[in-house]
C-alpha cells in the first residue's frame, strides 16, 4: 500500500515540476518578446527623430492673365496659382510667390507713395541681421530706435517655432542655405517725441545690394554683437561681390522710422 501511494504521488510531483518548468520558460519568452518590443520602440524613436521632409510636389507661380474675372467675377491683377514643382521653372512657396506678384507684394496698408519692389529674393538668417548705424538727434530717440529693433529681430525669431522668448536665436548656427548678411541703417531726423495729430509718420525705404569694400566698412561700425560678414576674393585677386544688402529707413519722426520697420518686417 505504501510503495502503491508512492507511485501515486511522484507523477503528481513531476506534472507540479513540468508545470513551473513551462510557466518559467513562458516567463523568459515574454520577457524576451518584451525587450525586443522595447527595442523595436525605442528604434522607432530614434528613427522619428531623425526624420526629415521630402520638397513639396507643388510650387506657385504668379498667374497675371487676369484669369480670375472668368470664374469669380472680380478683377485681380495678380494672383498665385498652384502648379506641378516638375512642370514649374522656379520652384517656391506660396508666401514667396505672393511678396513677388503683384505691385505691392504683402505690404498692408499699401503705400502712399512711390513703391518699386524686386522680383528677387534673398535668404537670410537672423544672426546675419543687423543694425550697423542709428542716426538721431538724442539720446532718447536714439534708445526707443535701438528698443525696437530688438522687438523686429524676435519678429525673425518668432517665424521659427521652436522659439521660447527671452530673445533666444533658435535658429541654426549652420544652416542648409547659404544667406546673404542684410546690413540696415536707421536716420530720424526730429527729436520730438510728440504723438498727435500733427506728427509727422512718414519713411522711405531703400534696399540696394551691397559691394565688398562697403560690406567690408559697415561691418566694422556693427552695433550688434555676433560674427562679422567676409568678403569672398577671386583668385585673380579682384574682390567679388559681396554676399550682402543694405537697407535704409530714413523718417522726420521715430514714429515713422518705427513704421519703417514695421513695413520691413511684412517684406521678410
Amino acid at each position: 500500500e505504501h510503495s502503491r501511494a508512492t507511485r501515486t504521488i511522484f507523477p503528481s510531483i513531476k506534472s507540479e515540476i513540468f508545470k513551473k518548468i513551462n510557466i518559467t520558460e513562458k516567463d523568459q519568452n515574454m520577457r524576451s518578446l518584451w525587450c525586443l518590443l522595447v527595442a523595436l520602440f525605442a528604434g522607432a524613436t530614434h528613427a522619428e527623430i531623425a526624420s526629415f521632409r521630402l520638397p513639396s510636389p507643388w510650387s506657385f507661380e504668379c498667374d497675371k492673365t487676369n484669369s480670375s474675372f472668368r470664374t469669380s467675377g472680380h478683377l485681380i491683377p495678380a494672383r498665385c496659382v498652384k502648379v506641378p514643382s516638375s512642370s514649374s521653372e522656379k520652384v517656391q512657396g506660396l508666401q514667396a510667390c505672393k511678396m513677388t506678384c503683384g505691385s505691392k507684394g504683402t505690404l498692408w496698408p499699401t503705400p502712399t507713395g512711390k513703391l518699386q519692389l524686386s522680383s528677387d529674393l534673398v535668404h537670410f538668417i537672423p544672426q546675419d541681421f543687423r543694425v550697423v548705424s542709428v542716426s538721431a538727434p538724442s539720446e532718447d530717440v536714439s534708445n526707443m530706435i535701438n528698443q525696437f529693433a530688438d522687438v523686429f529681430r524676435e519678429y525673425l525669431y518668432m517665424m521659427n517655432p521652436d522659439y521660447e522668448g527671452e530673445y533666444k536665436n533658435p535658429f541654426s548656427e549652420t544652416p542648409f542655405i547659404n544667406g546673404k548678411t542684410v546690413q540696415v541703417s536707421i536716420s530720424v531726423e526730429s527729436e520730438d517725441l510728440t504723438l498727435d495729430t500733427e506728427t509727422d509718420e512718414s519713411y522711405s525705404i531703400s534696399i540696394q545690394r551691397m559691394s565688398a569694400n562697403e560690406l567690408s566698412r559697415n561691418s566694422q561700425t556693427d552695433r550688434c554683437e555676433g560674427p562679422k560678414a567676409t568678403q569672398r576674393v577671386k583668385s585673380k585677386g579682384k574682390a567679388e561681390e559681396a554676399p550682402g544688402i543694405h537697407i535704409t529707413v530714413s523718417a522726420k519722426t521715430y514714429y515713422g522710422a518705427r513704421h519703417g520697420l514695421e513695413t520691413l518686417s511684412q517684406m521678410i
